[in-house]
């Protein structure tokens, strides 16, 4: 209700008017009628709109400005559209990802296959020895200082936690351990209470060659000593045996310590090889790092031994000798072992090349 001393309106006038929003003083404007407010509507609208649409243009205009300052790797942050074009079609990232296959295969084609062993991955990264019962996998030094959850991992998985990276899958590994007649046990488990792992032990030994080239073996247990007592690891690992999970989207079945747990030194339920006692695979509590002043530099050529430990095996314990680790052949060495055919091939294409070169075709 509208109040005189407010509106200055006499009472006539309030009782013979309809109430009009706002309330405002003064006869004239109280007379004001419904369509008088609609043309003052309009009007409003009008001048707003006016005003609203260069500033929403303008607004328009900075941001396509400061888009197009933007640097490519700003713009790529964003949402991709589907006329972006390809980021691995750009020749300098094709070259690069060329050169670190070529630098990874580089580190794991340095040994030769052990002899008597047989090959069983498509790449000559994994061997198996059925009478020696011994499994060689290649790989390298990834980590040498920090804390760890692994002692080894696949290339492409845990490397920042692992002390080597293996150039083959856990499930390959775990099917060489399956041909040699190793006994998987269960990965840990915490419900309802804690239980170890368990399995059968494997030793894992490390072999690999200094700068001069001369043969070196250690126990892998000693590249890893405990955070609190400075010790090495003591007890052996045990084949858990990792576990299968499958994708509920895709249907597919994975094995799961592909995914990085091949050889841990911290609890999971992931883990194929998996220490037999409480390790904790938390950030802040993690038991184990690397012993820095035994590893060997980053990205040293490794090849690891595991073997199982079977009763009445005198040699399950010895470590393994040099004839485990063939130097690989160099490129003169390789071009000497060829056939006669193919060296009379590469004659006639250096032939070939010398006489074009001198214009003589």
């Amino acid at each position: 209700m509208f109040m005189k001393s407010v509106s200055g309106l006499r009472r006539s006038v309030l009782s013979s008017k309809r109430c009009q929003w706002p309330p405002v003083a003064g006869e004239a404007v109280a007379g004001i009628n419904r369509a008088g407010w609609g043309v003052l509507l309009l009007m409003h609208i009008a001048l707003a709109g006016s005003a609203w649409s260069p500033a929403v243009c303008a607004q328009e205009d900075a941001a396509k400005t400061e888009q197009a300052a933007q640097s490519p790797d700003e713009r790529s942050l964003g949402v991709a559209s589907p006329d972006d074009p390809d980021p691995y079609d750009d020749a300098a990232i094709q070259a690069e990802l060329e050169e670190w296959d070529r630098q990874m295969r580089a580190m794991a084609d340095k040994y030769a296959a052990p002899p008597g062993a047989k090959q069983i991955t498509k790449l000559p990264d994994l061997w198996i020895d059925p009478k020696a019962k011994r499994i060689y996998i290649d790989g390298y030094v990834t980590m040498r200082k920090g804390a760890l959850e692994m002692f080894a991992c696949p290339v492409g998985t845990k490397e920042h936690e692992s002390v080597v990276a293996a150039f083959a899958k856990s499930k390959e590994v775990h099917a060489a351990l399956l041909a040699l007649g190793t006994k998987s046990g269960t990965p840990v488990s915490y419900d309802p209470e804690f239980k170890p792992p368990t399995g059968q032990p494997v030793a894992v030994w490390v072999t690999w060659r200094d700068e001069a080239g001369k043969f070196k073996v250690a126990d892998a247990r000693t590249w890893v000593q405990n955070n609190e007592t400075k010790e090495p690891l003591a007890e052996q690992w045990v084949f858990a045996g990792s576990q299968l999970w499958t994708d509920p989207v895709d249907k597919v079945t994975h094995y799961s310590a592909d995914s990085g747990d091949m050889i841990c030194v911290s609890n999971f339920s992931s883990a194929m090889l998996d220490v037999p006692f409480s390790s904790s695979a938390q950030a802040g509590n993690l038991l184990f790092l690397a012993h820095t002043e035994r590893i060997p530099e980053q990205a040293t050529s490794v090849r690891l031994v595991l073997v199982p430990q079977f009763e009445n095996d005198p040699t399950a314990t010895t470590p393994p000798d040099e004839t485990v680790l063939p130097v690989a052949k160099k490129a003169s060495e390789k071009t000497a072992g060829k056939s006669e055919a193919e060296k009379t091939g590469d004659a006639k294409a250096k032939t070939d090349s010398s006489e074009k070169a001198s214009g003589t075709r």
